[in-house]
């Protein structure tokens, strides 16, 4: 477990982040500074909270990697690199050492633990209760969203809640499985507590109100609790406006009219979004799948963000432009993301007001209106999902899975290894089983 505590006593290190004293709702968290100026009031703990969202800007949790790894393994992307790691999600036939798979894991765990610290010293230290409770609550947000992209692509995974400081830590305390549900519930608590205690800041460079919902709602539509989903996400709608075009919202700064959550990046702070996508400037490892393609009705406006969209081999996702420094904001949750979950919330009840928001994403991408209803939602939903949300988050392949759709989806894809028996989850990396004496090979998921 040698290099495990390394990585914890590297993470303790680089925990407590500031760029300056403000509060953390009002900066941007870039800079670091050293270990040893633990928090021990407000201020100190608004730091610590930057830190976590400079953690949260890693490749692997809001960068590139967020959409290469998920979208390979649907039927989003093809791979058209040369790195065997991409490769091997490309074919849906992981490999139990894939570095790009240990490397989700990692960094996610990774920023767990920062979030564990800042909530375990809130819970020590002398604080107002009210700054305490907002501080505690964007740390409880952060890590209800890794836990729920964790969840979505391992099942059940260790259910890691205390904060660890040192590599003793980590040897008195290894964590087994969880059941998907266990993980669910905890998911479920951190957002039952956040939404209550966080700030209502229309800084959407944090977790707020709205965000939190948002999270919230996509985790109880894949409990199916579909009213308790529609009541979380009800507020939301009519707060945001679409942007006025589609290609308003791929100009390098997230759109403030539309944007719930995004992730800031700079040319200090960079993804490689655009360096995977594109190939002047960067390597074009990944590009659109065929099935992709296929999906956009004709005279839909958001082809425009697919350059050479008619050029068999040359299609390139485009909504990112800058390969050098990868400066180009990340969306997390847009206004369109919340419409969407709303019609279909309302059209499995059969309210006739889930169409009116459907068209309102279609309409912007110059389409004709559809009616949807409990007949058609699941069709109609994912079709809509995938042609407004391609190429940016983990969205298509979480559709497909909540949806029951990723059977057919990942089994119809040309070149690929498709296997039942892994129910389409990824496998635990074997440096965890290795690492963890309370997972063995036998908690491995099955089919690997």
């Amino acid at each position: 477990m040698k290099k495990l505590k390394n990585i914890y006593i590297l993470l303790f290190g680089a925990l407590i982040m500031s760029s300056c004293a403000e509060e953390f709702i009002d900066t941007e968290p870039t800079t670091s500074k050293d270990a040893s100026q633990i928090i021990t009031d407000i201020a100190s703990a608004e730091s610590a909270v930057n830190g976590l969202y400079d953690r949260f800007q890693q490749d692997y949790i809001a960068g590139g990697y967020n959409n290469f790894m998920p979208g390979l393994f649907s039927d989003e992307l093809r791979h058209s690199g040369s790195f065997p790691s991409f490769a091997e999600f490309g074919a849906n036939d992981i490999s139990l050492n894939n570095v790009n798979n240990t490397t989700f894991w990692t960094d996610h765990y990774e920023t767990i633990n920062a979030a564990n610290i800042i909530i375990d010293k809130l819970n020590e230290i002398e604080i107002d209760a009210d700054n305490a409770a907002r501080i505690s609550a964007q740390a409880k947000a952060v890590r209800a969203y890794l836990y729920y992209n964790l969840v979505k692509v391992y099942g059940g995974v260790p259910l890691s809640l205390t904060g660890n400081t040192n590599a003793s830590d980590i040897d008195a305390n290894p964590i087994p499985r969880s059941s998907e549900s266990e993980v669910y519930a905890q998911i479920m608590q951190d957002l039952s507590e956040a939404v209550n205690d966080i700030t209502s800041s229309s800084n959407f460079y944090f977790f707020n109100q709205n965000s939190v919902r948002v999270l919230k709602a996509k985790v109880e539509m894949e409990m199916e609790m579909y009213a308790a989903a529609e009541a979380t996400l009800e507020p939301v709608i009519g707060e945001y406006t679409l942007a006025s075009s589609y290609s308003d919202l791929f100009t390098g700064t997230a759109n403030a009219q539309e944007t719930i959550f995004a992730v800031n990046y700079s040319d200090f702070d960079g993804s490689n979004y655009a360096f995977f996508f594109l190939s002047a400037g960067g390597r074009y490892e990944v590009a659109p799948r065929a099935s992709l393609l296929a999906e956009f009705e004709d005279g839909d406006e958001r082809t425009g963000q697919i350059i050479n969209f008619d050029n068999e081999n040359a299609k390139q996702i485009g909504k990112f432009k800058d390969p050098g420094s990868g400066s180009d904001d990340a969306y997390i949750f847009r206004y369109s993301d919340a419409l969407l979950m709303y019609a279909e919330l309302l059209a499995r009840r059969d309210d006739p007001q889930a169409s009116t928001y459907l068209n309102m994403v279609r309409e912007r991408a110059g389409l004709d209106p559809v009616e949807i209803n409990s007949t058609n939602v699941v069709e109609v939903i994912a079709h809509e999902r995938f042609v407004e949300f391609y190429g940016e988050n983990t969205d298509r392949l979480f559709t497909l899975t909540r949806l029951g759709l990723a059977d057919d989806a990942l089994s119809a894809k040309p070149n690929s290894t498709y296997i039942a028996e892994r129910n389409n989850l990824w496998p635990i990396p074997q440096q965890e089983i290795e690492r963890n004496p309370e997972i063995s090979n036998a908690d491995q998921n099955p089919g690997y």
